[in-house]
């Protein structure tokens, strides 16, 4: 129905952009079955290249803690045979140094066995708590880990054959490693502490750390 002197005027649609109707893909691609992508060459040595070194890091991480194993194992059965057994802890030799927390016994020789169990004293050197120059060696990331924290006037103890004796730091010093003044003759009582440096470096460092210590009394 019209009302006389009035138009109808026809509403717009107020939705201008209607929504895009989405419609489903199959969700099997038929070229997928008619044109496989097969393993090429490069993919198959990436993965044994990835096979191999995860072998490989796990047969060194192994080997490293055995080694580690064995050494606390064979410290723990020498600090046992130094405490109970007096004939043979007069024969030990433990060294002890509170600054760095350090209490290991000494083992004779310094060829590369005798490092893994423990600080070696270096033969044909002074036997610790004598006159003359005793040398002791040891690996930076085993027994002397900490040693370049050594400061001048710090206390090292010897015990051997019942008796204590106490060294005090006098120097500390960076030497290449085929400068032998190190291993010179005192006719005083000291200690000499060897090991590489830096302490941290990755690989066989390239240098060595020098800790010499006087006898102070017993």
């Amino acid at each position: 129905m019209q009302v006389p002197g009035t138009r109808v005027r026809r509403r717009r649609s107020i939705i201008r952009n209607p929504l895009p109707v989405f419609q489903p893909e199959r969700w099997c691609n038929r070229n997928f079955f008619r044109n496989p992508k097969l393993p090429n060459r490069r993919d198959n040595r990436r993965r044994t290249l990835s096979v191999v070194l995860l072998v490989t890091g796990g047969v060194l991480c192994s080997s490293v803690a055995a080694s580690y194993a064995a050494m606390y194992v064979k410290q723990r059965e020498l600090l046992h045979e130094f405490k109970t057994h007096q004939p043979a802890g007069e024969a030990l030799t433990k060294l002890s140094i509170p600054r760095i927390g350090l209490r290991a016994v000494v083992i004779e020789g310094a060829s590369a066995h005798s490092l893994l169990m423990g600080p070696g004293h270096l033969t044909g050197s002074a036997i610790p708590g004598t006159n003359g120059n005793a040398v002791i060696a040891g690996h930076r990331d085993t027994f002397f880990r900490h040693v370049d924290q050594l400061r001048a006037g710090d206390a090292i103890f010897i015990l051997r054959g019942g008796k204590q004796f106490r060294y005090i730091v006098v120097q500390k010093k960076i030497v290449q490693p085929n400068n032998l003044s190190v291993l010179r003759a005192t006719k005083v009582g000291e200690i000499t502490l060897i090991t590489c440096y830096p302490t941290h470096f990755i690989g066989p460092a390239p240098q060595r750390l020098v800790i010499v210590a006087r006898l102070a009394g017993s």
